[in-house]
């Protein structure tokens, strides 16, 4: 079977990190980390594939920028046409790196943060300082300037109860240094239980900010993704391993980037993992084609198939609103009988986050 052009194909250039954020299993499991980079003599073996996908996203447990060839690893994806996107904590973004990131063709840089003001941002993302590389932003805005070049600039907030109340400031900030998009997206990978203390909590404090940096993106006209914060489970999760897949630092592949783990050793408490193969061993292709990975595959393709044919049902009935109130009935019955994979059940992104 022939792979299908991917939706993403996402690569993780290190799982070195600058900081020690809380919420990053990094951090929950600093004892048992692997700390590596991925090598570039390897990079050629995922080109051909990262050409047909829509999007290469240079990212993964550790900060992107600690590889010392990361603008070479663009370079050769770009040429062999691969459209790169890099998200980076920022704290590496000086213009020599700038510069080196935007002649290697970088198409897309996003840079995370996890508060609108300094305080917050640096509890959270210790010890990042946010003034700073919001400014870094900028230099590098007019650095793509100066050079004639024209990458998409995005600011992403990773949404926790710690901060939500400093969302609709995220905004503000994203309006105020020029960028082009806001992000926000819920902290979904909790490893330990005092990890899961981080997820948004829903009430009015919640809704009331999620309306406000709604109606500032209206107000300001800049392009805003918000994260949901509804549990509604999906047919198939928001990374979407139908076509979208994981190539973790040592090059091992995975069908989502939550279910790998650089691990030298495993920890006596961890979440579930899924490594089907290492692409420095076999090819892309033999791993996508094996069984263990089609039966993993085929569990959401059924989940879509059949969600899809009731949403079909539904816009050809005569009687579309007594099928629309049968719907959610319904769905819950699909997915009750159609399960996902075992790893996958208590994935936040399962149910929409």
């Amino acid at each position: 079977m022939t792979m299908p052009d991917l939706l993403a194909l996402q690569i993780e250039p290190s799982t070195f990190c600058t900081l020690r954020c809380p919420t990053c299993p990094r951090t929950a499991f600093a004892k048992h980390w692997h700390n590596i980079h991925f090598p570039l003599a390897e990079i050629d073996k995922v080109a051909p594939l990262a050409a047909r996908a829509e999007i290469v996203l240079l990212q993964g447990w550790g900060e992107p920028l600690c590889h010392p060839e990361i603008d070479e690893i663009i370079r050769r994806l770009t040429e062999a046409g691969a459209n790169c996107a890099l998200t980076t904590n920022g704290c590496l973004l000086d213009d020599k790196r700038s510069e080196a990131l935007l002649e290697a063709g970088l198409a897309h840089l996003t840079v995370s943060i996890s508060g609108a003001t300094p305080e917050t941002h640096a509890a959270l993302r210790p010890p990042s300082d946010l003034h700073s590389l919001l400014e870094r932003m900028r230099r590098f805005r007019q650095l793509a300037d100066k050079m004639g070049k024209k990458p998409r600039l995005t600011l992403s907030f990773l949404q926790q109860d710690a901060n939500i109340h400093e969302l609709p400031e995220v905004l503000a900030l994203s309006d105020r240094y020029g960028l082009d998009h806001c992000l926000a997206i819920n902290a979904t990978y909790l490893p330990t239980p005092d990890h899961a203390k981080q997820y948004v909590k829903r009430g009015l404090r919640t809704a009331w900010a999620t309306k406000r940096a709604f109606w500032k993106a209206i107000w300001s006209g800049r392009e805003y993704t918000p994260a949901q914060t509804q549990l509604r489970e999906r047919d198939v999760c928001a990374n979407d391993p139908l076509r979208c897949l994981t190539i973790g630092a040592d090059g091992s592949l995975s069908p989502c980037i939550f279910l790998q783990l650089p691990l030298k050793s495993r920890p006596p408490q961890h979440p579930p993992l899924l490594v089907l193969g290492n692409i420095f061993q076999e090819s892309i292709e033999d791993i996508w084609n094996s069984p263990a990975y089609r039966d993993f595959r085929r569990a959401f393709a059924i989940r879509r198939q059949l969600y899809d044919e009731l949403h079909e049902e539904i816009l050809n009935s005569d009687d579309q609103k007594q099928k629309t109130l049968e719907a959610p009935d319904r769905i819950n019955r699909i997915f009750a009988a159609n399960p996902v994979p075992a790893v996958c059940r208590q994935c936040a992104k399962m149910q929409g986050l």
